[in-house]
């Protein structure tokens, strides 16, 4: 039986002077877990469609507030763990073994503000940091996938 991955999306947002957005996760599930904005390609979605939709919901800015200046080409695989599934709500990690991540750089003006009171807040805060602290401080399965995306977009070396 061929394994399925969940189509998703994830998205480096820079200021444009070399850092990156760090976000912080708020849920039960994944407390105080570091990532970027990110989420799952909806049924007749593109993934630049679901990319511009994440920023909304997740760090509510409307598309007129960044500009997506780059996409990876290559998508990054990665299968969730036994013990991480076993905290996840059911549903997607009874049918798919892992994400299948599109990468995309958007970029803002440094003095943007962000809103994370969403109709589903994810994110306890955001911060400005280096693409090196966003790779130390993530979960180690999306690292080498954070760090490729990160050296493609020419902010890491």
């Amino acid at each position: 039986m061929e394994k399925l991955y969940r189509p998703n999306v994830a998205i480096l947002i820079t200021d444009g002077a070399g850092r990156v957005l760090i976000c912080e996760r708020i849920d039960g599930v994944f407390s105080a877990q570091v990532q970027t904005v990110q989420g799952g390609v909806d049924h007749g979605e593109t993934a630049r469609e679901a990319a511009v939709r994440e920023v909304r919901e997740e760090v509510g800015l409307k598309p007129e507030q960044f500009t997506i200046i780059a996409e990876q080409a290559e998508k990054f695989r990665y299968e969730w763990p036994e013990d991480y599934k076993a905290r996840f709500p059911p549903g997607i990690v009874d049918e798919f073994v892992g994400q299948e991540q599109m990468f995309f750089l958007a970029q803002v003006e440094p003095d943007v503000e962000f809103n994370l009171e969403t109709h589903h807040p994810e994110f306890s805060r955001v911060w400005w940091g280096s693409p090196q602290d966003l790779v130390d401080q993530c979960w180690e399965v999306k690292r080498p996938g954070i760090a490729k995306a990160l050296r493609d977009f020419g902010l890491l070396k």
